[in-house]
C-alpha cells in the first residue's frame, strides 16, 4: 500500500482503525472487473426520448466512480483490473459475460444506480451462471438504500456501501487471502450479513491523497458531447457530497469535502497530457466555496492548458457576481448547468430549494453577459403544483433566454423526503422501488407519481408543451443554425432536433 494511501486511510474515521494485513495486503494477485452496466432495460424515463439507449447523439461520459476504484487498485495493490463501460462501449449482456469469462474474473465489482438497476442485475446474474466461483460484489447509489434487499439476493456475495475506493481494495485483498472480515465499514458480505444501521463507508480524509482516476483504463475515443467544442470529453470530480438539502435528492448524504485547488490544476495537467481538452465538471456545485473557487481559476489561468470546461451551479451560489463571473470565463469555463426546477416560488420553496426567481434572472444574465453558454432545468409533478403553476413555470423558462433548458416529469426516489412525504400522505400508494430493488424487471415504469393536482398525462403535455415553446422557436433555430461549427455538429444536432421533435408530436 503507499505512503499517502496509508495517510489517507488513517485519517479516515470511517476505516477500520488498523486494519489487519490481510485487509490491506494479498498474497497473490486477483484478475479483477469494474463494470458499469448497459441502461438498455433500465427504468422507463419520463424525459422526451433522445437517443434513449444513450447513443451517441448526446455523447458518452466516463464512468468516473468504477475509475477511481481502478487507480486505487493499480496504485495500492497487484491485482490485475478491467474496466468496462458496457454504455459506451454498446455491450449486450452476453458480450459483457464473454469478456469477463475471457479475463477469468476473481472478483467482479457491478457499479449499480437505481434507474438502471435491472441491467446491473441481470449482468451480475449471468456472471454468476458463467463463472459461479467469482466473488461479485456491488456498489454505487442504489446501494446507499438497498443494501439489505441486494445482499439477499441468492447470485451476489457482497455490497460496497458509500465510498468505494477503500472497501473494494480491502475486499479484493480479503478474497485473495481466503478472508471474509465484516469488521470493514461500509462492505458486507454475505456470510456476515448486512450490519446495523448506519454501517457506510464515506472519506473524511484529504481526498487530495486518492489517485486520479484512471482514465486510460477505457478508450478516451469512446467520450464525447454534442455540446462540446473538442472531439473528445472527460469529466472530472473535485468534491464529494452537497450542504443542500433538496427534499427532491438524495444526494445530501455526506458532509461536503473539497479537494485543493493543487490538486485540481494537477488533474487538469494529467488530462491536458492525455490530449483531451474539454471536461465536464460533475459537482453537484462546484462554486459553492468562493475563496476556494477564486484560487481554482487563478490558478488555471496561471497554468494556460487551453482547457474549457462545464460546471453545475445554483442560481445563489458564491459564482453569481459578475467579477466571478469573468473569472470563471478567463479559467475556461464555457458552460453552467443551472437547476432551477420551477418558474413559481411557492413550488422552489416547498422543494426547500433555498433559491429565489430574482436570483435565478440574474445568475443567468450574468453567466450569458460574459459569454458563457447556460443550460437551465426544470421539473413537473412536484407537491402541491397545479397545471396553472407549470404553465407559469414555461413562461418563466422561455423569459430566461437560457441557451439550452430541459423539462422533465419528476419522478420521487427512494430515500428522498419528498418520496417519503407521498409515501406518509397516501399520494404514492405503495413502496414501489423497494418491490423493484427485490424484484427487477426490465422497463419498469415508475408507479407512484405525484398526481393529487395533476394527471400524468397533463404532466407530459405540459412537458410537451415547454419543449415546442422552447426549443421550436425561429429565435432559437436561427441562432443554433449560425453557431454550427461543422457538418459533423450539424448531423448530431440535426439528429437530436429529429428526435426531439418526433417524441413531443407524436405523443
Amino acid at each position: 500500500m503507499s505512503q499517502s494511501l496509508k495517510q489517507f486511510v488513517l485519517r479516515s474515521e470511517e476505516a477500520v482503525e488498523v486494519a489487519p494485513d490481510y485487509m490491506k495486503y494479498s498474497v497473490k494477485s486477483l484478475n479483477v472487473v469494474l463494470i458499469q452496466a448497459p441502461t438498455t432495460q433500465g427504468v422507463k424515463s419520463l424525459l422526451p426520448q433522445v437517443d434513449s439507449d444513450g447513443g451517441e447523439g448526446i455523447g458518452y461520459k466516463p464512468p468516473l466512480g468504477i475509475l477511481y476504484i481502478a487507480s486505487t487498485l493499480k496504485q495500492s495493490s497487484k491485482h490485475n483490473v478491467l474496466v468496462i463501460d458496457a454504455i459506451a462501449s454498446e455491450l449486450t449482456y452476453e458480450e459483457i459475460v464473454e469478456k469477463v469469462v475471457e479475463f477469468s474474473a476473481d472478483v467482479v465489482g457491478i457499479s449499480a444506480w437505481t434507474d438502471f438497476w435491472y441491467p446491473a442485475y441481470r449482468v451480475g446474474e449471468l456472471i454468476k451462471e458463467a463463472l459461479p466461483n467469482t466473488h461479485l460484489t456491488y456498489g454505487g447509489p442504489h446501494l446507499g438504500i438497498y443494501q439489505n434487499e441486494t445482499l439477499s439476493i441468492p447470485f451476489i456475495d457482497s455490497v460496497i456501501v458509500g465510498d468505494g475506493e477503500i472497501p473494494f481494495l480491502y475486499l479484493c485483498n480479503m478474497v485473495a487471502n481466503g478472508k471474509s472480515d465484516n469488521s470493514m465499514r461500509g462492505l458486507h458480505f454475505k456470510s456476515g450479513g448486512v450490519k446495523p444501521s448506519p454501517d457506510t463507508f464515506y472519506i473524511h480524509g484529504d481526498l487530495d491523497t486518492l489517485p486520479f482516476p484512471s482514465r486510460t483504463s477505457l478508450p478516451l475515443e469512446n467520450y464525447s458531447s454534442v455540446l462540446g467544442k473538442k472531439s473528445f470529453v472527460t469529466t472530472m470530480i473535485t468534491s464529494r457530497g452537497c450542504p443542500y438539502r433538496c427534499t427532491f435528492c438524495k444526494l445530501n448524504f455526506q458532509k461536503t469535502l473539497a479537494r485543493s485547488a493543487d490538486s485540481i490544476v494537477a488533474e487538469f495537467y494529467e488530462i491536458y497530457r492525455l490530449g483531451i481538452s474539454e471536461i465536464e465538471i460533475y459537482d453537484d456545485t462546484f462554486t459553492w466555496n468562493k475563496k476556494r473557487l477564486v484560487e481554482i481559476c487563478e490558478k488555471l489561468i496561471k497554468a494556460n492548458l487551453g482547457i474549457k470546461f462545464a460546471i453545475r451551479d445554483r442560481v445563489s451560489s458564491a459564482s453569481v457576481d459578475l467579477e466571478t463571473m469573468k473569472l470563471l470565463k478567463k479559467a475556461g469555463c464555457i458552460r453552467i448547468h443551472f437547476g432551477i426546477e420551477s418558474g413559481v416560488q411557492r413550488i422552489i420553496d416547498k422543494m426547500q430549494k433555498k433559491i429565489t426567481l430574482e436570483q435565478a434572472r440574474e445568475a443567468v444574465k450574468l453567466a450569458k453577459s460574459v459569454g458563457i453558454t447556460v443550460l437551465t432545468y426544470f421539473m413537473f409533478g412536484n407537491l402541491e403544483e397545479t397545471e396553472d403553476d407549470m404553465k407559469k413555470t414555461i413562461d418563466f423558462a422561455i423569459s430566461l433566454n437560457a441557451d439550452f433548458a430541459q423539462f422533465s416529469i419528476t419522478i420521487p426516489y427512494a430515500g428522498t423526503e419528498m418520496y417519503e412525504e407521498a409515501l406518509k400522505v397516501g399520494i404514492i400508494k405503495s413502496d414501489y422501488w423497494l418491490n423493484y430493488a427485490l424484484k427487477p424487471e426490465p422497463n419498469m415504469i415508475p408507479g407512484g407519481l405525484i398526481e393529487n393536482t395533476v394527471s400524468l398525462e397533463k404532466m407530459i403535455e405540459m412537458r410537451n408543451l415547454a419543449i415546442r415553446r422552447f426549443y421550436f422557436r425561429p429565435k432559437f433555430i436561427v441562432k443554433e443554425f449560425m453557431a454550427l461549427r461543422s457538418i459533423n455538429e450539424f448531423i448530431k444536432k440535426a439528429k437530436m432536433g429529429m428526435q426531439l421533435a418526433q417524441s413531443v408530436y407524436t405523443k
